[in-house]
């Protein structure tokens, strides 16, 4: 009785957790629309352009609340796209949210706040320190949405390469078996040592008698009658010698090996080892992909700077803006490159959608491939 209680508290961490992203998405999502009004506020009330013309202690003050607002921004948004990419691995169409937020806050408000701020002449202004703000919460919506477009489209290109794990109501041989509650529930066992071996079967059960796994011999009492009449008529335990019992397996001669191996496919009870199997290889795999993207996180960084700096070229070409000073900023891969926080932070978010794809491969291989 055990296992279901495990089971419990396995959903109920994961609707925690859920429950947990959707909470910072949420009030990550009100931290970037509050610093969003608030930096466009100053701009527009014109207290950042004239803020040379302010006395020291109300320009300190100003150019405190810029950089405050500015950091909100960019670790609100860092948060809302983190918990955002976890929420919504699954549904990668999101990555063209992330570019429409990407564009909107990398491109569009900055051109906004350099064409419609009110113009102070030569004074020296906060404009470029809200610009960066701006252009760095961007940046960190452009890479998860890269990703994701990518991802959606390949998937969309393949018809749907990863799938779902199998549904236990369209398996054929066993679907409506119940648990045993008194059998053991043996890691990676043997047929007759999971919880869907039924005890008056297995008793005169050839496979058990023979210490085989049904799966091995292409036969069982879930998609073999042969089986199942042979251990009720009491046949299956001949000699207490397991490799004297193996001649009593009643193998299928009519079936092809594929055939068989279909049959052990649309079974309960090989399914439910390959749940097992996932359960010890999952954690070997998420750990492997953690130290394989630590291990080139510095060669990552640099292959990120590299496509911001296509991205740089790709709108120096199709702007419309004179290459001035005042575009010298709006560089996005200088952007990353001054701040650790949001390279690393997009680092990040690389490595948390690498390592659920690696999972989504060793996925498709043990519930899809069945191996």
């Amino acid at each position: 009785m055990g296992r279901p209680a495990r089971s419990f508290r396995a959903r109920k961490t994961a609707e925690l957790l859920q429950n947990t992203l959707q909470l910072v998405a949420i009030v990550s999502a009100v931290g970037v629309a509050v610093a969003i009004a608030y930096l466009l506020w100053g701009v527009f009330s014109g207290m950042v352009t004239s803020w040379a013309t302010l006395p020291p202690a109300e320009r300190f003050r100003v150019e405190q609340n810029v950089h405050l607002a500015g950091r909100a921004l960019l670790i609100a948004t860092a948060a809302a796209a983190a918990s955002l990419t976890l929420l919504y691995l699954q549904e990668t169409a999101i990555g063209y949210l992330f570019l429409l937020a990407s564009a909107v806050l990398a491109l569009g408000v900055p051109l906004a706040i350099l064409h419609l701020a009110p113009q102070t002449g030569q004074q020296v202004t906060l404009l470029p320190v809200v610009v960066v703000a701006f252009q760095q919460a961007g940046l960190l919506c452009l890479v998860p949405g890269i990703i994701f477009v990518v991802l959606d489209l390949w998937t969309r290109v393949t018809s749907g390469y990863f799938r779902e794990m199998f549904n236990r109501s369209s398996l054929q041989y066993g679907a409506h078996v119940m648990r045993e509650s008194q059998t053991s529930n043996r890691l990676l066992g043997k047929c007759w040592q999971l919880p869907f071996c039924r005890p008056s079967i297995r008793k005169n059960c050839p496979i058990y008698h023979a210490r085989r796994a049904c799966w091995r011999e292409g036969v069982g009492c879930m998609c073999e009658e042969r089986v199942i009449l042979q251990a009720l008529e009491g046949k299956g335990a001949p000699s207490p010698d397991p490799r004297q019992n193996v001649r009593f397996i009643p193998y299928n001669r009519t079936l092809t090996k594929e055939e068989k191996q279909e049959r052990c496919r649309n079974c309960i009870i090989y399914n439910h080892r390959q749940q097992q199997k996932y359960q010890v290889v999952a954690p070997m795999v998420i750990v492997a992909a953690v130290a394989v993207v630590l291990h080139n996180a510095q060669q990552a960084q640099q292959l990120l700077y590299q496509a911001l700096r296509v991205v740089d070229q790709f709108v120096a070409r199709f702007a419309f803006l004179p290459a001035s000073a005042e575009l010298q900023y709006m560089k996005i891969e200088s952007l990353a490159r001054s701040s650790e926080f949001v390279s690393w932070m997009m680092i990040v978010i690389i490595g948390v959608i690498f390592v659920s794809y690696i999972l989504r491969i060793v996925e498709y291989f043990i519930f899809q491939l069945k191996i």
